[in-house]
Formats: structure tokens, sequence, C-alpha cells
């Protein structure tokens, strides 16, 4: 019974990695293969997954043009939200909210507003990225908390992923 078993576990085994990289084609072509032009292979390679939050849809994570403080460490789960990239370091807000200011406009990112301080010290930014593709725009909130200063960036599923 055993010797049973182990056959039909290495038969499930060995079927599983035959088929786990492969598909059929509904349609078998007698024709030579065809491939896809580089340019497609590189835009799927390149996209990105998305959340529907209610600031609206978010790149799950951030595309790697887009800019990083100098030194900041991640912070998963800093944050109950879903949030396209978050951040942490010991900058104060002001510094690291100039900064993005400074390092997105170049990209094609203008900062349309940034909030007063809430109660918690925390401030909001927005940014219209229009001109780099339909509905493109960027929210990003410096939240101080200790000594360090939480950064929480949403980039809308409109802009581009490279």
């Amino acid at each position: 019974m055993r010797g049973r078993l182990a056959a039909i576990a290495s038969l499930v085994l060995l079927l599983g990695a035959c088929t786990a990289g492969s598909s059929a084609s509904p349609h078998p072509s007698n024709g030579p293969p065809t491939t896809s032009p580089p340019a497609a292979a590189s835009a799927s390679a390149a996209a990105i997954s998305t959340t529907s939050t209610a600031w609206g849809p978010i790149l799950d994570q951030a595309p790697a043009s887009f800019p990083r403080y100098p030194g900041a460490a991640d912070a998963n789960g800093a944050i109950n939200e879903p949030v396209t990239q978050s951040l942490s370091t010991s900058a104060s807000v002001t510094t690291v909210s100039g900064w993005y200011g400074t390092a997105l406009a170049p990209l094609g990112y203008k900062q349309t507003s940034i909030s007063n301080p809430a109660e918690d010290g925390s401030v909001a930014a927005e940014f219209d990225g229009s001109g780099l593709g339909s509905g493109c725009r960027a929210q990003i909130t410096y939240r101080p908390m200790g000594a360090q200063t939480f950064i929480f960036v949403l980039v809308a599923a409109g802009c581009p992923t490279s």
C-alpha cells in the first residue's frame, strides 16, 4: 500500500511539474512559432498592480522613476491603509516635504496644494501629473511620530509605471 501511495504522489508531482510552466493553445497551429515583439514583452514586465482606495485607484508599488527620499527606510505596515509607498526618516516634515516638491517637479508633477499641519502635525501635499498620463496625480502625507517622519505616498493608477 505504501509503495502504491508513493507512486501516485510521484506521478502527481511529475504531472504538476510538466504543466506548471506551460499552457496549451486552444487553437493549435502548424505554422512557425510566434513571439511577442520586445516592446510588448517589456511593457507587460513593467505592469504594476493597483488597489482601489477612497482617494482613487493607486499603484501598489512606486514606479522605479518615482523619487524616494534619500536614506529613507521602508515603513511597511506603519499604516493600516493601502499606500503606494511607506517610508520613514529622521528628517523633519518641512525638510521632507520641501525635498519632494523639488524632486517631483522635473519629472512632470506640479504641487497643487499642501495642507496646514493637522492636530498630529501631519501635512498632505497634492501633485498633478496629468501631463504624464490621463488621471496621473500623487498625494504624499508627511506624519511626524516621535523622532521619525513617516512618508505615505499614493500614486494614481493613471501614472506611468516606468
